[in-house]
């Protein structure tokens, strides 16, 4: 059994961080997922919220706030791929309010939310990704239908 994962979190640009972790809670949409070592290789839809390194030796600072994403698991390395990366260190709560007032739009102005409420202790779901799957009609777009004589 391995003693440590990868993470990797990636931007469009490039390689954020590259470290190996004892282990990592990601923001899934549904509910935050721990990766351990040796986890079967799975993709998680990603929401808005701090990426945690957990485990030994690990601080409260070893976070990183994400603009949701993606993230895939396997062979104990945990890769996420994000539009937009900060990590807990290098922001407080004035910084984010600044960026938040100078937001270019409603998602943006969202993450920084997210990072004044998270660093406040304020826990809550955004779900930003879900409301981006929500069907004109108001229904989920991953949820079983009923009728099935309609698909392609």
């Amino acid at each position: 059994m391995s003693s440590d994962i990868k993470l990797t979190i990636e931007l469009p640009t490039g390689v954020f961080v590259e470290k190996q972790v004892p282990a990592v809670i990601l923001p899934a949409v549904r509910a935050p997922i721990e990766i351990l070592p040796d986890r079967a290789p799975s993709v998680f839809v990603l929401d808005y919220g701090a990426v945690e390194i957990t485990g030994k030796n690990a601080t409260g600072k070893d976070k990183y706030y994400i603009y949701s994403g993606a993230a895939e698991v396997a062979n104990n390395h945990c890769k996420i791929m994000t539009q937009d990366v900060i990590a807990a260190q290098d922001i407080n709560v004035g910084k984010a309010k600044e960026l938040m007032d100078t937001a270019q739009d409603e998602n943006q102005r969202l993450f920084y939310e997210m990072i004044i409420d998270h660093i406040r202790g304020v826990r809550r779901r955004y779900l930003r990704t879900l409301q981006a799957m929500r069907k004109k009609s108001g229904r989920w777009a991953f949820r079983k239908r009923k009728d099935k004589s309609n698909l392609v």
